[in-house]
C-alpha cells in the first residue's frame, strides 16, 4: 500500500496498479491449475446424462398420466442407450427432438454431449424396463446406473410413488 507523505496534495490510501496486477496474476494462475482438476469435462457428462435420464423417466410418468395409457422406459445397457415407448411398444415422438417420427431414442454412443458415459446396469423387477401405468405409478420400482471412468451414479426410482432420486457411488 502506498501513500504520499509530506506532500500537500495528499493521496488517499490504496494498492498500487502493480500489486493489483500481481494479484489477479496469482489468483489466474491457481484458478487455472485447481478448476481443471475439480470439473473435467467427463464428470460433467455424466452428470448431463443422469440429469437426461431423470428428466425421461419424469417425462414418461407425466405422459402416462396425460394420456391415460402406459408409458415405458427401455434402457438397453448393451448398447448404451435407451427409449421412451407407449402402450403398443411404439416408440414415442418427440417434437422437438427433429420433427421425425418415433425419435424418442437417446444412444449415448453417438450423443456428444456424452462421450464416455456408459449404462451399466438397469433393473426394474428383473427387466432392463421402466413402465408407468395409466395413473404414472410405476410397475416396478428399479435402479439405473451410469459411469465414466471413475465416477458412478445410481438412479433410483421408487416402487410405489415413482419418485426419482439420484445418488453419487
Amino acid at each position: 500500500m502506498s501513500t504520499t507523505k509530506g506532500n500537500p496534495t495528499r493521496q488517499a490510501p490504496g494498492y498500487t496498479l502493480v500489486e493489483v496486477l500481481v494479484i489477479v496474476t496469482i489468483i489466474g494462475i491457481a484458478a487455472a491449475i485447481i478448476v481443471p482438476n475439480m470439473l473435467s469435462a467427463g464428470t460433467l457428462g455424466v452428470q448431463a446424462a443422469a440429469r437426461i435420464i431423470i428428466a425421461d423417466i419424469l417425462y414418461a410418468q407425466n405422459d402416462a398420466i396425460a394420456q391415460q395409457r402406459n408409458r415405458r422406459v427401455v434402457f438397453d445397457p448393451d448398447n448404451e442407450s435407451y427409449s421412451l415407448l407407449d402402450d403398443t411398444g411404439a416408440v414415442l415422438t418427440a417434437k422437438w427432438k427433429n420433427g421425425s417420427a418415433n425419435n424418442y431414442v437417446v444412444d449415448f454412443t453417438t450423443d456428444s454431449r456424452f462421450q464416455g458415459v456408459v449404462i451399466v446396469s438397469a433393473d426394474f423387477g428383473g427387466t432392463p424396463t421402466l413402465e408407468f401405468d395409466a395413473l404414472g405409478g410405476p410397475l416396478n420400482g428399479g435402479t439405473v446406473e451410469i459411469e465414466f471412468k471413475n465416477t458412478r451414479y445410481r438412479i433410483t426410482v421408487a416402487s410405489f410413488t415413482g419418485r426419482v432420486t439420484v445418488q453419487k457411488l
